[in-house]
């Protein structure tokens, strides 16, 4: 069976995937802003609130926060659709794991990562709300780079130019 698309159809696809890609770069671009109260020392100047921003992330900090992400074993469908005792039990397990995964984002830097990844990590439990922490996880591994390659990866699956349907041949059956 031949499946033919009309120039319109690949068009609007295109489109769509174009704008999806424009998106993600502007998000990208401006990054996510998240306040988080100022440690002591800062309040002890008035600065009640400090600003973390991640941006768009480096090759490597990318590769990090996924090991430190696919670490704990949790699928993106089981946070999506989680009970309360589920997420209590998350939080419990793997809470500064996944602190310690937004925090590598945050500071997006290899050697700071080092020294002071696992401080942000535990300051960030203590100062945001799981909710936000959450937010900044799903919005690094989602945002941080991934998002350049699934739709591209999904184009070039539908578009498949070498395969024998689409070059109006058939398929040899036995």
């Amino acid at each position: 069976m031949l499946h033919l698309t009309s120039p319109g159809q690949r068009s609007k696809r295109h489109k769509a995937m174009q704008t999806e890609l424009h998106a993600a770069y502007s998000i990208l671009e401006r990054g996510v802003r998240s306040k988080v109260r100022a440690p002591l020392f800062l309040r002890l100047f008035r600065i009640k609130t400090i600003s973390l921003t991640i941006r768009m992330l480096y090759a490597g900090t990318l590769i990090r926060a996924s090991r430190r992400y696919l670490a704990t074993g949790i699928k993106d469908e089981q946070l999506k659709e989680m009970t309360l005792e589920e997420s209590l039990e998350v939080q419990a397990k793997h809470g500064n794991a996944i602190a310690r995964c937004v925090a590598t984002a945050v500071i997006n830097s290899r050697y700071l990562d080092w020294i002071l990844g696992r401080w942000l990590g535990g300051y960030l439990l203590d100062n945001l709300p799981w909710r936000e922490i959450r937010a900044l996880l799903e919005y690094t591994l989602v945002y941080g780079g991934i998002s350049d390659f699934m739709p591209t990866t999904r184009l070039v699956r539908a578009v498949k130019i070498t395969d024998p349907q689409n070059q109006g041949q058939k398929k040899k059956g036995s």
